[in-house]
């Protein structure tokens, strides 16, 4: 069952069936991609060739649904808004941590017109994401230098 929203276009965790014919599917875009040739897709007898990037995306989802995950598929080009509810729950979040995040201006959000209710742009909760992302990052390259430097201590029990 796939819900579409604007923007998103939201797999849910699949069935066995759906897992069988995911694994299937992952296997066959997974020669075209290895080998680098293109996949034709024929839908009511009409040809259409995919292009390189729709057959990676497709390759993907396929694994993910194969693998029995749910799959998200964003476009982050779009003029999407979010509810405090629902970038909350994007994030893995609780919605009062979100709200502080709203009024620190960690995250930019819109208060809508003659309201207290706040809409938060799909940009600026993806770039949200990418710091995070980001920090985790640089912090893991820290810790792992001073580990091979051997400055490591580990706490005296």
């Amino acid at each position: 069952m796939a819900v579409i929203r604007d923007a998103v276009v939201e797999l849910k965790r699949p069935d066995v069936s759906t897992r069988r014919a995911s694994s299937r599917l992952e296997q066959a875009v997974s020669l075209a991609v290895s080998e680098g040739r293109p996949a034709i897709l024929v839908v009511d007898d009409q040809e259409v060739v995919l292009p390189a990037a729709m057959l990676a995306a497709l390759y993907q989802t396929a694994r993910e649904q194969a693998a029995g995950h749910r799959v998200r598929v964003i476009s982050p080009d779009a003029a999407d808004e979010l509810t405090p509810n629902e970038a909350a729950a994007e994030l893995g979040i609780s919605r009062p941590l979100l709200v502080k995040l709203l009024d620190d201006g960690t995250i930019p959000s819109r208060r809508l017109p003659g309201s207290r209710h706040r809409r938060i742009a799909r940009s600026d909760l993806d770039a949200y994401q990418q710091h995070k992302s980001d920090r985790r990052h640089r912090l893991a390259v820290a810790m792992n230098e001073v580990a091979e430097a051997g400055e490591y201590l580990p706490a005296k029990r």
